[in-house]
């Protein structure tokens, strides 16, 4: 008898739950994605339109690539032909929404010719290629090159049709080192440093970092085409050349060699090497 009851008291448990997923099964909001329809989009623009990247400042192509993607209950029993372009518009519209003022990358830095292809039958996806270079950039500024589905072949476009590529330039310079070196107090001694530090392009030839000694503040070190060094400290402190050395670049090691003092009045003298990881 208890059995009977405890199954009659379960079933009726159950119930509740049956009639809400009957309901959230006729509910309008769920869609029945077999009528959906075909959309052909760019999968990475789900997850973010701009697609981040620092180069080096150069001539030689740097080798890009997307993947199309056809969204669909099933794949297309015929090959589809997909033909993409630079927006300039979509990049106007990103800077708008962001605030950011990335600046179109000229046609003179890329090359698009391959951004025609086509997703074969029964498949969902093509991966093209093109490339940039980017000899004669600005290294202080940021570029974009926004990149649209322009035509799907009589397919419908997805909302996810663009990415922009933000590109950075960076010189030969920029780059993570191994700081050594030491720090003269006049009244306190020596103060050794061994660290890795980071350095960032700033111009054509320059480069910043917390790299001031064992201070870990920032100085400027800009490279002159004869490989000297010119030092400049940051807003708190200045730096200046120690009377007799030559602070230098060695190309083939990556290395600089500073000798530079701060506080005229009573110099701390410092000797540091930057070599390049």
């Amino acid at each position: 008898m208890k059995k009977k009851i405890l199954s009659k008291l379960f079933i009726i448990g159950l119930l509740p739950g049956m009639f809400s997923l009957s309901s959230c099964l006729k509910d309008s909001r769920y869609v029945d994605f077999s009528k959906a329809g075909t959309l052909v989009e760019l999968p990475l623009a789900a997850t973010s339109v701009a697609q981040f990247g620092s180069y080096d400042i150069s001539s030689t192509p740097v080798p890009l690539k997307l993947v199309v993607n056809v969204a669909s209950s099933a794949p297309l029993s015929a090959p589809l032909n997909v033909t993409l372009g630079v927006d300039a518009a979509a990049l106007t519209a990103y800077n708008t929404k962001t605030g950011k003022s990335l600046v179109l990358l000229p046609s003179t830095n890329y090359d698009i010719s391959g951004l025609k292809g086509t997703v074969p039958a029964n498949q969902r996806t093509v991966t093209l290629n093109f490339s940039i270079h980017t000899d004669g950039l600005d290294p202080l500024s940021s570029y974009g090159l926004p990149v649209s589905i322009t035509d799907a072949g009589g397919q419908k476009i997805s909302n996810y049709k663009t990415l922009i590529f933000v590109i950075n330039v960076k010189n030969q310079y920029d780059g993570n080192y191994h700081v050594t070196g030491v720090r003269i107090h006049p009244t306190l001694g020596n103060f050794d440093f061994d660290y890795n530090a980071d350095l960032s392009t700033t111009g054509a030839t320059s480069v910043a970092g917390p790299v001031l000694a064992d201070l870990g503040e920032d100085i400027t070190i800009t490279v002159n085409p004869d490989n000297t060094v010119t030092l400049s400290g940051n807003a708190n402190r200045d730096v200046f050349p120690t009377a007799g050395q030559t602070n230098v670049y060695d190309p083939a090691t990556k290395t600089f060699h500073l000798h530079y003092y701060y506080n005229t009045a009573a110099p701390r003298y410092i000797t540091e090497d930057l070599q390049k990881n």
